[in-house]
């Protein structure tokens, strides 16, 4: 059985606050179905189509249901937001967690043979109506406790800049030393860094997504006419259409972020 998930007195009162209701996988059957009312407002339709995630993503719902959960506006009974993580096991220096980055953390966590060591987060996602007032903070707050509470002191994030998409051609690298204020440029590593997150590195193939042409001009209402790169909206990086053998791929960075 499920131990019961013990909050601290501050996000209780929190969430009380903002009159949401906090709910876990363990508590509704088909969680990640129900979720989709928030998941997919959240990404471009390509991010949709990572192979890795189409594979193991609902697994989600049957070995790790402890870790998905959502807040639910007590009133309405919408789902406003959305939390997934998954436990995962890595026995060396967290410097050198894998290149592979969010593939690697679902499909590691997923098929894990080891005892897990570390919670690594794989979404945080929010109504677009609901963003701006604080809930990802929240958000990430309630996960680290989760982690805590089973015995997972450490969170590690593979996380995907929200502004990088609009400076597609600057390598991650770059991108993640600009800062505004004194503070990280980009408003998610500014969320993470904010609640003592620090970065630990690029992960610079977190996330492959594949297709035909014809499939990402589905996916992106462009028309690919020409072999080359292309700048294609919300994505972090160019992707590189090939016509002649008809197949297109996206390579996503994202950044290795690390909560103790």
């Amino acid at each position: 059985m499920t131990a019961p998930l013990k909050l601290s007195s501050r996000l209780i009162n929190e969430l009380a606050s903002r009159n949401l209701e906090l709910i876990r996988a363990t508590d509704v059957d088909g969680f990640l179905d129900k979720a989709d009312v928030v998941s997919i407002p959240s990404w471009p339709e390509f991010m949709m189509h990572d192979s890795v995630a189409n594979k193991y993503w609902g697994a989600l719902n049957e070995q790790h249901s402890d870790f998905q959960y959502a807040l639910i506006d007590q009133t309405t009974q919408k789902w406003v937001a959305v939390g997934n993580s998954i436990p995962v096991s890595f026995s060396e220096s967290l410097e050198r967690l894998p290149d592979a980055g969010w593939d690697w953390a679902l499909l590691s966590g997923v098929e894990a043979s080891d005892p897990p060591n570390l919670l690594c987060a794989l979404a945080i996602q929010i109504l677009p109506e609901f963003r701006g007032g604080g809930l990802s903070t929240l958000m990430i707050e309630i996960m680290k406790e989760i982690g805590q509470h089973f015995g997972l002191n450490q969170l590690i994030a593979p996380v995907r800049p929200n502004k990088k998409c609009d400076y597609p051609l600057i390598q991650m690298e770059i991108y993640i030393e600009w800062s505004r204020a004194g503070e990280k440029f980009d408003p998610w590593l500014r969320v993470h860094e904010r609640l003592g997150a620090r970065i630990l590195k690029v992960c610079p193939q977190a996330m492959e997504i594949s297709g035909t042409v014809h499939e990402w001009q589905e996916w992106t209402g462009l028309v690919f006419q020409a072999s080359g790169q292309y700048i294609v909206p919300g994505a972090l990086n160019p992707i590189t259409i090939n016509v002649e053998n008809d197949h297109g791929v996206y390579i996503e960075p994202n950044v290795w972020m690390l909560h103790s």
